[in-house]
């Protein structure tokens, strides 16, 4: 088994012909990936977006702060607590949590916070001069004043936020004072009485529902069955509902029996005659005493034949009675026979009808004892509803109670809550908005946000870029990819003979990988004719079928390179010196292998090229001389290369695939597309070529890119005095 390394932290494995590759959604390595290549987009975006909350954090520090003036409200409870049980305590408590929520809600009410609006201090604030419509200080003051009980104590906050310092405290310190002239005149015994007034009139109320409630269920429990409630599965209309069903399971087997029987006795043909329907006529009077007549007359007749024998005038005589007697026997059997098939035919369809109407009233039954158990059960339901109901009704009956008495305690002793101005508004000595903690939620922010737009871009990108691309979307090997070469070290013109010219450029290095695993992609005698195709035009097949040539035949091997692209050849561009005749004047007939083929400078490479273009390249690619000019060169050749045309754009490549043993698909980094890339493989998958593996054609060394760590570290790994060779003119 073979390992061939794609991208930093994934490895695809080869076994044969087979590469497994990971799918579905992106991993962690490969979002790291994306991040990676989007580096520097994410970092233009991180600045930008921070630039921007950091404007309007100074805008808002500068234009818009926020003072904050706060005052502190003390209640404190006096009621006394030594004769109190937990649970009056907790009432206790519950009691002074009411009594503060009340005081803040009152604090805000529209008539203490009129009042302080009136106020010349309140006038003269900044915060009131600015509200640009008249009339609206009073919504403004409620929205921005809040007044809330701090948990835990016994202290009501009442707070304010303005941008000018001074007008916080002012606010805040005369909605106070007129709050605490409005209550201040309230004593321990109106706040008690008042309390005890909405308690009496809540315990009234409860008392009317638990009335009310105990006398429905009353009367549920007179319309229930005796046992009902006890045990509601077992009781008389349960055992009445299971009888009438096993009554009417009879019933129905019953009348489907009978309905049996009869259909066999309405049937004249049904029912053979049996030995008791014989014997049931047989016993018939009127058969029996005319059976009796013929017996005699046969004895008669006997006794006739012996005195007068055969043929004697007195013998026939007695014969003819005889026939006369058992024809009328006969037919009075019949008789009797069918009146026997109708009596039993009537007995079985009343039968019938008297089961059936038995099932009608067994099923009635049943129908009603069922309707009588819904009716049950629906009573069930509501009288489970109402008691749980009325038990809560009388716990919370139970608690008004105690708060009454507690409450009644505290008129004894007159001494309830008190209320005291704990702490006034001052002024504020630093902002309480925007808060500093804002910057570095900003940076985290816009990083994060810059980093979703950049893995978005990539996400949303449907070109093929990296080997990535091809492992995740294709379902094929890969055999390899090939940098760009605007990224090597050194200048490659042309790539096409990279391999050729600088044997130990990154590029040329990446060509020899590329043979190695097509080499182990596939056994030997199956990858003798490898057609390179690639679907659109300048994706670089030339430049990969050239270069696979080289370093196969570098390897040792002999190769043959043929121009199969009849409509746009490009051989005779790579190798000089190429005659007119070509692949087309050997599938024309008008030459052959030997006498068409051009000897290269590289040892053991041979090229055919592509001759004179033909006006009917499909048809030629197609035919059988095509399939036995690919039969000789494999049998001439330890390796041939077909570089044919683009696979969506002409058939003829198409064509040429499915008579090689194998394809090898260039796909061109950041040009083609994966609905493209699919769309090639597809085509080939539809003729049955197989494809050995794809090529990634100018992979791009960018940030996270495939070959951004193989370059620098390539370059630093060769000898020193190793210099690198100079390009061939």
């Amino acid at each position: 088994m073979t390992t061939l390394a794609t991208v930093p932290g994934q490895q695809v494995e080869i076994n044969g012909s087979m590469i497994r590759h990971a799918g579905g959604p992106p991993t962690a390595g490969e979002i790291l990936g994306m991040l990676r290549r989007r580096t520097v987009l994410i970092a233009a975006f991180s600045v930008l977006f921070c630039a921007m909350g950091m404007a309007g954090f100074l805008a808002w520090w500068f234009w818009f702060p926020g003072f904050l003036g706060e005052s502190f409200i003390e209640c404190i409870s006096n009621i006394p607590v030594t004769n109190l049980s937990l649970e009056q305590q907790r009432m206790q408590q519950d009691e002074h949590e009411r009594f503060v929520q009340s005081q803040a809600l009152m604090l805000k009410s529209p008539s203490v916070l009129g009042e302080a609006l009136k106020i010349s201090a309140v006038k003269e604030t900044n915060w009131y001069r600015t509200i640009n419509k008249p009339g609206r200080e009073l919504l403004e003051l409620i929205d921005n004043l809040s007044a809330a009980p701090v948990r835990g104590t016994n202290f009501l906050r009442v707070a304010m936020e303005t941008h000018v310092p001074q007008d916080a405290p002012i606010v805040v310190n005369e909605v106070v004072n007129q709050w605490y002239q409005t209550v201040k005149k309230q004593t321990a015994e109106e706040f008690a009485t008042d309390a005890i007034a909405g308690y009496q009139k809540e315990l009234t109320d409860i008392e009317a529902k638990i009335s009310e409630k105990r006398e429905r269920l009353k009367d549920i429990a007179q319309r229930l069955p005796a046992g009902a409630k006890e045990n509601p599965g077992n009781n008389i209309t349960a055992q009445e509902v299971r009888q009438y069903g096993e009554q009417v399971a009879i019933a129905q087997l019953e009348v489907s029996q009978l309905d049996q029987y009869r259909q066999i006795y309405n049937d004249p043909e049904g029912v053979a005659v049996t030995a008791e329907d014989r014997a049931v006529v047989e016993q018939d009077p009127q058969v029996f005493e005319l059976a009796r007549t013929l017996l005699y007359y046969q004895q008669q007749q006997a006794a006739d034949e012996k005195v007068y024998g055969k043929g004697h005038l007195t013998w026939r005589q007695i014969g003819a009675q005889i026939e006369a007697t058992e024809k009328r026997l006969s037919e009075l059997r019949l008789q009797k026979l069918r009146e026997r098939r109708s009596d039993i035919r009537d007995a079985a369809n009343t039968a019938y009808e008297n089961s059936r109407h038995s099932l009608f009233l067994s099923e009635e039954r049943l129908a009603k004892a069922e309707a009588e158990l819904q009716d049950q059960d629906r009573l069930l339901f509501e009288y489970s509803d109402i008691d749980q109901q009325l038990q809560q009704d009388v716990n919370f009956r139970l608690n008004l109670e105690n708060s009454i008495r507690g409450l009644q305690r505290v008129l004894t002793q007159r001494r309830a809550i008190n209320v005291n101005i704990s702490q006034p508004a001052v002024l504020p000595l630093i902002r309480n908005s925007p808060s500093l903690w804002l910057i570095p939620m900003i940076a985290v922010l816009s990083i994060a946000l810059a980093m979703g737009m950049g893995l978005g871009l990539e996400l949303i990108d449907t070109r093929v870029r990296t080997t990535q691309d091809i492992t995740r979307h294709l379902d094929v090997a890969l055999l390899g990819a090939v940098p760009d070469t605007y990224d090597e070290e050194i200048p490659i013109d042309p790539v096409e003979t990279a391999v050729r010219d600088l044997p130990h450029s990154m590029v040329a290095e990446a060509f020899r990988r590329i043979r190695t695993n097509l080499h182990f992609s596939a056994p030997a005698e199956r990858q003798r004719s490898v057609v390179v195709t690639s679907p659109q035009p300048d994706d670089g097949k030339t430049t990969v079928a050239c270069n696979l040539a080289f370093a196969t035949a570098q390897a040792g091997r002999s190769v043959l390179l043929i121009d199969a692209n009849l409509r746009r050849p490009a051989l005779q561009s790579v190798f000089k010196g190429m005659g007119d005749s070509g692949l087309s004047n050997i599938l024309v007939g008008e030459g052959t292998l030997a006498a068409c083929v051009i000897k290269t400078d590289v040892p053991r490479l041979d090229v055919l090229g592509s001759g004179r273009i033909p006006p009917n390249p499909a048809e030629l690619l197609g035919s059988p001389q095509w399939r036995a000019l690919l039969a000789e060169a494999n049998s001439r050749y330890d390796q041939v290369f077909i570089d044919a045309g683009p696979v969506l754009l002409t058939n003829e490549s198409v064509l040429a695939a499915t008579a090689a043993d194998g394809v090898v698909l260039v796909i061109r980094a950041h040009r083609n597309s994966r609905g493209v890339a699919r769309r090639a493989c597809g085509l080939l998958s539809d003729v049955n070529a197989k494809v050995l593996g794809v090529v990634l054609n100018a992979a791009r060394v960018t940030r996270g890119g495939y070959f951004r760590e193989q370059l620098r570290h390539y370059y630093d790994y060769r000898p020193e005095e190793d210099a690198l060779a100079p390009r061939k003119s």
